[in-house]
């Protein structure tokens, strides 16, 4: 018998056997393909007798379909030309000459913001076997794996991209491996195709894997372990589980931080890609001032996550950008489509989460559909708190909340974790899915909304005597980690008309606010709605004092002004909150430049020191210190602060860097300059990280570099503070944008002057800082000299000239020194003394804006 006549009779064999077992196991052909997780081309092939070897593995899932016993396999794979071992076929070369990609390529421009991404992903695919690429649907993960295996691959190398998306049971992913290669159904086994391979020569990208984990798995753990010339990279909602594994999250794109910054919204990488996609769809779209707060919003609201920007983009084509974000409180209905590519799964936005909470554990997913309640982020003691009871146990919760971060529907808050610990953050598409299916269970939604409530009042009645306590910012920390949730409380409580709970929570929480600049203006709103419901005089006056603290640090004077002076009318002026509500009177009357503050002065320095807390009276003492250096006392303000200081021996009196801020200004303005530095630096030494007063302490160390002559360094502390403003991080410092504008000027770099001191000018009127602006329009009339405007900038330092000889507070040393460098033509204003000093500087700065912004 010829070698033909040979193989043609082992096809017809196997073919008829294959056959006769089918038909006595009652199976279709097409009902055999299922159960094997074959094609039916495949079945249709071999019957045929059109395949000459079919390949073992092929074979091994016939018989488990079949049914077979283990004697009876071995039978089969021996009539299927697998009964003896053969020589391993090398197909090292397996492609035509110059075809180096087999399966999806990347989209050109599919990719946006990743570059580090890329760059890391290039590196790690050089450095290791086996990576996968871990995130929810929807944030591109494949994009991403295929720009990377491009960025990866040379001349030489294959990239195979097999797509999982249709692949049933597990055991059928190396036939998807296979059909990914071109080869002909049954002719090659998977060793047969990766042996050979020297490092380098082929990546297999293994994409949408998580429903099939356990195949891919095992496939990987193999081909990593057996041919050392394979690179696999997997994109998965999940982690494969391997030791060989290096796992990379993929994030969703970067949002801008504010809807206001027009340069920070430009450059998002959301924003761009958002844009891209509306001008396939609307030609001639482009990111304008006029709408760039809009795009901003959508894309936050949006979270950045790349199917929604492209399902939304999508719409862009039949509704406005207004229209789209209005819709997107229906965020389901809107992005339904019309997407025609891709996976099933990931053709609309509702079908993409479905499909990864579906394959949740019923307890995990209503632990998902629970914290759905508590807003983001928030805390694994808040999950025990508020999501619990059947099915899920308080011992369970660490476990399940690890389930949900493996399988991509909750992402950790690496962000102060040293300081706040684990936190959790729902993507609010995540988090409205999950909101839906907890509003689907009856009453449950209002359940879990009313535990919240009763969590939080009980939670902030451990916070009593925090304030004093040694560990008071780790308890402040720890409850400011959870300010979401108590925003959800406190809607609740509001809705039920609870004021008296509502007010319990707001006074127990008070200082937790003050970390984080946007949650400060959450803190303001509900002190104040609480203090306008409660029926308590003395309660309501309490939070009124809170939100004039609250007030002050995010820059409204007035707001803080007006607060604090209800306060003074409805607490006792000697308790503790009567000590905070004057001081906040006394330290906004600095502000605004309101000479009653003189008269209060010695009587609540008095009253703070009879005070039976040590920690309260240093603090007024410090407060009075500081209003009295804005009001040009140095004297007397260096008194009360080194009182302050003197009082840090006593337990339960801690550092505060506004003090030290004060103290080292003091000592700059009075020409003791190693001083100086040593205040700042204890000032900088005792915040920690996350205070977003560390603007102040940049602002104040910066002041000092620069007098020493250390321009460089000033520079930096500069820099490092003026992100954090814009990133809403740190509140606003008006020596940060003042001392950038004496640094570009002594560069040369007018223009840059220009800009900094008008925001500077601008900023403290708005904010009602009107002390502050005698600081800056010294720097102000420098900038117009530089700008060649010698006239405006003669009649402002004229005007100057004439306050610095009538008017009270003075100019600080500094400040003065800055004026007489530019005013050698200038001669002194007639018409001073004013009778209203806040008034006449305001009219001040708004001449400078005029000159500057013209």
């Amino acid at each position: 018998m010829s070698d033909a006549d040979g193989r043609a009779d082992g096809r017809r064999s196997f073919a008829d056997l294959l056959l006769d077992l089918r038909v006595q196991t009652g199976l279709s052909q097409e009902e055999l393909a299922d159960r094997a997780g074959l094609s039916v081309r495949s079945i249709r092939e071999i019957e045929a007798g059109r395949v000459a070897r079919p390949r073992k593995d092929s074979v091994r899932l016939l018989a488990s379909a079949l049914g077979l016993q283990s004697a009876d396999t071995d039978r089969f794979l021996a009539a299927a030309g697998h009964g003896v071992a053969r020589p391993v076929v090398s197909v090292a070369d397996p492609a035509p000459t110059g075809l180096r990609w087999r399966g999806t390529r990347p989209i050109p421009d599919g990719l946006v913001g990743r570059e580090q991404e890329l760059l890391e992903l290039e590196t790690l695919l050089r450095q290791n076997r086996l990576v996968t690429l871990v995130g929810p649907g929807g944030v591109g993960k494949t994009e991403l794996a295929l720009a990377a295996a491009d960025r990866f691959s040379g001349v030489d190398t294959t990239v195979v991209v097999v797509d999982l998306t249709t692949v049933q049971r597990d055991a059928a992913v190396p036939s998807a491996i296979l059909d990914a290669f071109g080869t002909a159904p049954g002719t090659s086994d998977l060793d047969d195709v990766l042996s050979g391979r020297r490092p380098g020569d082929l990546v297999i990208v293994e994409d949408n894997a998580e429903h099939v984990l356990d195949g891919v798995a095992t496939v990987a753990n193999r081909m990593v372990r057996s041919f050392p010339g394979i690179g696999v990279l997997v994109t998965s909602r999940i982690p494969l589980g391997l030791p060989d594994e290096v796992v990379r999250r993929v994030q969703v794109l970067g949002v801008p931080r504010n809807d206001k910054d027009f340069d920070e919204i430009v450059a998002s990488p959301a924003v761009e890609m958002f844009c891209r996609r509306v001008a396939r769809v609307r030609p001639g779209f482009v990111l304008t001032p006029e709408n760039a707060s809009t795009v901003a919003r959508l894309c936050q609201r949006l979270d950045g996550l790349p199917l929604a920007l492209e399902l939304a983009a999508a719409r862009a084509g039949s509704l406005s950008v207004e229209t789209i974000l209005t819709a997107l409180d229906d965020r389901f209905r809107l992005l339904s489509g019309p997407r025609r590519f891709g996976a099933p799964h990931q053709r609309t936005l509702a079908d993409t989460i479905a499909w990864s909470v579906d394959a949740l554990s019923d307890a995990a997913r209503q632990l998902l559909y629970r914290a759905s309640v508590l807003g983001s982020p928030f805390t694994l003691d808040a999950v025990a708190g508020v999501c619990t009871g059947d099915p899920i146990d308080a011992a369970d919760v660490p476990m399940l909340l690890a389930e949900l971060v493996e399988k991509s529907l909750l992402q950790p808050v690496n962000e102060f974790e040293q300081l706040y610990g684990a936190r959790y953050k729902l993507l609010e598409t995540i988090r409205e899915h999950a909101y839906a299916g907890l509003s689907s269970q009856g009453d449950d939604l209002i359940a879990f909304r009313d535990r919240a409530v009763a969590w939080c009042s009980t939670y902030v009645s451990g916070l009593e005597g925090a304030w004093s306590s040694p560990d008071r910012d780790q308890r402040y920390r720890a409850a400011h980690a959870n300010s979401a949730v108590f925003e959800v409380a406190l809607e609740r409580a509001a809705e039920l008309g609870q004021w008296d709970v509502a007010a319990r929570i707001v006074l127990g929480f008070r200082i937790a606010w003050q970390y984080q600049a946007s949650v400060a203006e959450s803190g303001i709103r509900w002190a104040t709605l609480c203090a306008d419901n409660v029926a308590d005089k003395e309660v309501s006056g309490r939070l009124r004092a809170i939100a004039g603290r609250l007030s002050s640090l995010t820059g409204d004077i007035r707001g803080a002004r007006r607060n604090y002076g209800e306060a003074r009318g409805l607490i006792p002026g000697e308790t503790e909150m009567g000590l905070l509500a004057r001081s906040g009177w006394v330290s906004s009357g600095s502000h605004l430049l309101d000479a009653q503050i003189l008269a209060e002065i010695p009587a609540l320095v008095e009253d703070a020191r009879k005070h039976g807390d040590v920690q309260r009276a240093a603090t007024v003492q410090a407060t009075c210190g500081l209003a009295l250096l804005r009001w040009g006392r140095l004297t007397e303000a260096k008194e009360l602060l080194l009182a302050w200081e003197a009082a840090l021996v006593n337990p339960g009196v801690y550092p505060d860097e506004i003090a030290y801020i004060a103290l080292s200004r003091v000592e700059l303005e009075l020409g003791n300059l190693a001083e100086a530095r040593r205040f700042a630096l204890l000032a900088r030494d005792s915040q920690a990280s996350d205070d977003p007063e560390r603007t102040k302490v940049a602002g104040c160390l910066a002041m000092v570099e620069y007098q020493a002559g250390r321009y460089d360094e000033a520079r930096a502390l500069l820099d490092e503070a003026d992100a954090d403003i814009r990133g809403h991080r740190g509140y606003f410092d008006y020596l940060v944008m003042l001392y950038r504008s004496r640094l570009a000027r002594d560069a040369g770099e007018v223009e840059q002057a220009r800009v900094c001191i008008r925001d500077a000018v601008n900023r403290l009127l708005v904010e009602g800082r009107v002390v502050y602006l005698l600081e800056v329009l010294p720097e102000a009339v420098a900038v117009l000299h530089a700008l060649g405007r010698a006239d405006a900038g003669d009649s402002l330092c004229g005007q100057l000239l004439a306050w610095q000889r009538s008017m009270d507070p003075p100019m600080l040393p500094t400040a003065w020194a800055v004026l007489q460098e530019s005013c050698d033509s200038a001669s002194v204003a007639d018409g001073w003394p004013e009778p209203d000093p806040a008034a006449a500087v305001q009219r001040l700065a708004n001449d400078v804006l005029a000159a500057l912004s013209s």
